[in-house]
């Protein structure tokens, strides 16, 4: 320990001896520690954090339903949950079920559109969750439909909207358009089954009538939009639970044979779930991809600081010659070195923990361009530290080694004399970090160049619809407590006046706007078209009212759009899009074809073109449009086409609102091209993320090539002197010094070329539209890459060319 103690106090000077050296190293290194320290706080938040502020999180499942061919992880019904809460009593202490429902708020003259969950009145309990003031839910009050107004509130809400008022408790608000009392307070930790989209309230499931008006979901066991989590027994494996629902799913198709034809379970343990099981494959790819970039940015700071550290091994060989004479054994050299590196890594880690802390703090503030606000709650736990602390002890290891073992053997007779002939190994050393640097600086810089390229073309898509001069804005009449008649009057009523309002070309409403997250689908049955097995039936639809293709810009290729003819009382109609037509009707026109949806049958009365509408990567899809007089849906999206900039006419739109009813928020109004965020996100994303990373990267890659042949050419002075006063002209000794740059660029070019092409297969599935052997990227970025190598090099080689032989010769 006395050695050790030793060891580091020596350390400790050497680096105080050298402030600048250590300054560039410390900051070098804490670049690429803080940027890993930062991204695996993400894949904590995402992948590996336990569900916050509930009991024994491990216990937990989620429980899905299945569907043949088509949904892998989908919802539950009520019902469903009410029998497997049943059945599963054997291996399950508890279940439970929930899900998102807006809500319309009122207080103070405000209204506004807030996110709550509706539970059912176990879901505390179950969870382990009491509340922070008051009550949680009781078990009465899983009985009586549409008795129990009374909620929870998030300790963000109580502080945010009550400014952490302690009586609470009792108080009433009015959530759409009804009075609600407030029952209890949630602890500040808990954030529900989702923790990235926190509720502010939660409401017993007996109340769906009045926060999810329309459909029965309590009574229908067909309507399958529901979440269900449940507890596991104490000394029940996942592996009995799933046996155990695959015996209560057979028991049930026994009894419900319709309803569970071709259906399945899935059983996910809490902590694998993710934000959705469905999306587990893409998060842990995206996380994968940003952990392999840092990776990499780490390992060129890595490369680079390795150099240096060479650098001064070769400045130290007559110290080290002189403690080997003296009888210093070789191990007490590498260990007091790797101390220095060590010592040197710790420092390096301090500093990027802080750059960590700034990065997190920058991307909570960050807000998704999506309509659910969302919070991954990035933060430096105790995980995260953990990594930094093995991050900074393994690169400490990395880039000391190689030098410490090069320094702790000179030639100990040239050493000692002060001679400057520069040992081969290290030269070989050197040479071999810098093409490993340039190799790594290609990999990182070809994925950023297919993710840029990705981006543009995924923003040049065709997406099948006009998106420019498009304005969208959302409103749910029914949350206040409007019925059918009275919905329609007020669209009716809306569509008049903003069709009225100067600069509007057209003006419509739809239930789904395309590349949202998530899509609705219905079953369908076309007369004379026999499924094979397997086959979807299920299709992507829209509900619309007339003048919706002119509003989005869609062609109608045959056939019309609807009209105000197309009513309750009229025969059925429907819009169908070329993939769908061609499918079904192949070589045939697809006018007048019949198809049963809904429980209606309908005629096809036009065709348009096929477009996205899930992601911008997929394949085509079927697509069909209902109108909104024969399919009624309460919550709808204004589309509204306008001659000029969108943005301006929105106080207008909202004034047109607020006219008919000012009660009734409007919420998520913004332009299409705003809304067309969500569909490029993971393009931008992945652009901006490697697009910066990779101009550090070759930053680092040209500051780490011109260090080593700034320090070559300082260590051969006398040789290039001797070789100018023999006769040399100066464009040879530039041509020299540029040769031996050029070509470990060069090398390093071809071996990052290679380990690319292997890395670009990899991304493919998060390209969109681009190749992942994107000609363009994989000959410009090695261009640009030997580019900004020959000015690092030519520097050094300038300097060369300049040396005075004179002075040369004399130096020692």
């Amino acid at each position: 320990m006395g050695m050790l103690r030793q060891d580091v106090r020596y350390a400790i000077r050497m680096l105080a001896k050298s402030p600048l050296f250590t300054a560039v190293a410390v900051v070098t290194l804490a670049l690429g520690i803080g940027l890993n320290t930062a991204v695996f706080s993400a894949v904590d938040a995402l992948l590996l954090r336990p569900l916050p502020g509930v009991r024994e999180p491990e216990r937990l499942v989620q429980l899905y339903r299945s569907w043949s061919g088509d949904v892998a992880y989908g919802a539950s019904s009520i019902p469903h949950y009410l029998d497997v809460r049943e059945r599963g009593s054997s291996v399950f202490s508890g279940v439970v079920v929930w899900n998102f429902v807006p809500v319309n708020f009122s207080a103070d003259g405000r209204n506004e559109r807030i996110v709550g969950q509706i539970v059912s009145a176990n879901f505390f309990s179950v969870l382990g969750v009491n509340a922070e003031r008051g009550r949680t839910f009781l078990p009465e009050e899983d009985v009586g439909v549409g008795g129990h107004p009374v909620i929870v509130i998030s300790h963000a809400s109580w502080l945010r909207r009550f400014g952490g008022d302690p009586s609470i408790v009792g108080r009433t608000v009015t959530l759409d358009g009804r009075q609600w009392t407030i029952v209890g307070v949630a602890p500040a930790d808990f954030k529900g089954p989702l923790p990235a989209v926190a509720p502010e309230l939660w409401a017993p499931v007996m109340m769906q009538h009045e926060l999810m008006p329309g459909v029965d979901r309590i009574a229908s066991r067909g309507e399958n939009s529901m979440n269900v989590l449940a507890r596991l027994r104490p000394g029940v494996t996942v592996a009995q639970a799933r046996e155990a629902m695959r015996a209560i799913l057979a028991r049930l198709t026994e009894q419900y044979p319709g309803e569970y034809k071709n259906t399945g379970v899935a059983l996910v343990p809490q902590n694998e779930a993710g934000l959705h099981p469905s999306f587990k494959g893409a998060q842990v790819g995206l996380t994968a991809v940003m952990m392999a970039v840092v990776g990499m940015l780490l390992l060129i700071a890595c490369v680079n600081v390795a150099n240096l550290f060479l650098a001064r091994a070769r400045d130290r060989r007559r110290e080290m010659a002189v403690r080997l004479s003296l009888g210093a054994r070789r191990a007490q050299l590498v260990r007091q070195l790797l101390v220095e590196s060590l010592l040197f890594s710790a420092v390096a880690g301090a500093v990027g923990l802080a750059l960590a802390y700034a990065v997190v703090r920058l991307a909570n503030g960050i807000q998704l361009p999506i309509d659910i606000p969302m919070n991954f709650d990035l933060r430096l736990s105790a995980p995260v530290l953990a990594f930094t602390l093995g991050a900074s002890l393994a690169t400490g290891v990395l880039f000391g080694l190689v030098p410490a073992l090069q320094a702790s053997r000179p030639e100990l007779v040239p050493a000692l004399k002060g001679e400057s002939s520069a040992a081969a190994g290290t030269s070989r050393a050197s040479s071999g970090l810098v093409v490993a640097q340039m190799a790594l600086s290609l990999l990182l810089l070809v994925c950023s160049g297919l993710f840029l390229r990705s981006l543009r073309t995924a923003t040049a898509l065709d997406k099948g619809f006009a998106g420019e001069n498009l304005l969208l804005a959302s409103m749910d009449p029914g949350l206040q407590g409007y019925d059918r008649a009275r919905t329609r009057a007020f669209y009716r009523a809306l569509l008049e006046r903003v069709r009225a309002l100067p600069g509007v070309r057209a003006a419509a409403l739809a239930d789904a706007v395309p590349l949202s997250l998530g899509s609705q689908q219905r079953g369908i049955s076309v007369p004379g078209h026999v499924a094979a097995p397997n086959e979807r039936t299920s299709l992507d639809f829209a509900i619309v009212t007339p003048g919706y293709f002119a509003a989005m810009g869609i062609p109608v290729l045959r056939g019309r759009d609807f009209s105000e003819r197309d009513d309750s009382a009229a025969a059925g109609a429907i819009v169908v899009n070329e993939r769908l037509a061609e499918r079904f009707w192949p070589g045939e026109s697809a006018l007048g074809k019949r198809i049963e949806t809904g429980g209606r049958m309908r005629e096809v009365v036009g065709v348009v073109r096929t477009g996205k509408y899930r992601t911008l990567g997929e394949q085509p899809l079927e697509f069909m449009y209902l109108p909104h007089a024969q399919d009624f849906n309460q919550e709808m999206t204004l589309h509204v086409r306008t001659a000029g900039d969108p943005t301006a006419l929105a106080p207008q739109i909202r004034a047109a609102v607020a006219g008919l009813d000012a009660t009734l928020p409007l919420y998520d109004v913004r332009t299409m091209n705003d809304h067309l965020g969500i569909a490029l996100l993971p393009a931008r994303l992945g652009g901006a993320f490697l697009g910066a990373f990779g101009l550090l990267g070759l930053v680092l890659a040209a500051v780490g090539i011109y260090g080593v042949m700034a320090y070559s050419v300082a260590q051969r002075t006398r040789e290039i002197g001797i070789r100018v006063a023999l006769g040399a002209a100066r464009a040879q000794v530039m041509g020299m010094v540029l040769r031996q740059g050029l070509r470990l660029a060069a090398l390093g070019t071809a071996l990052g070329l290679a380990g690319a092409l292997g890395a670009a297969r990899l991304v493919r599935g998060l390209l969109y539209g681009a190749s992942a052997t994107d000609p363009l990227t994989f000959v410009g970025v090695p261009t640009l890459l030997l580019a900004v190598a020959f000015v690092a090099v030519f520097i050094p080689a300038r300097r060369a060319a300049g040396v005075d032989p004179m002075r040369a010769l004399r130096s020692e």
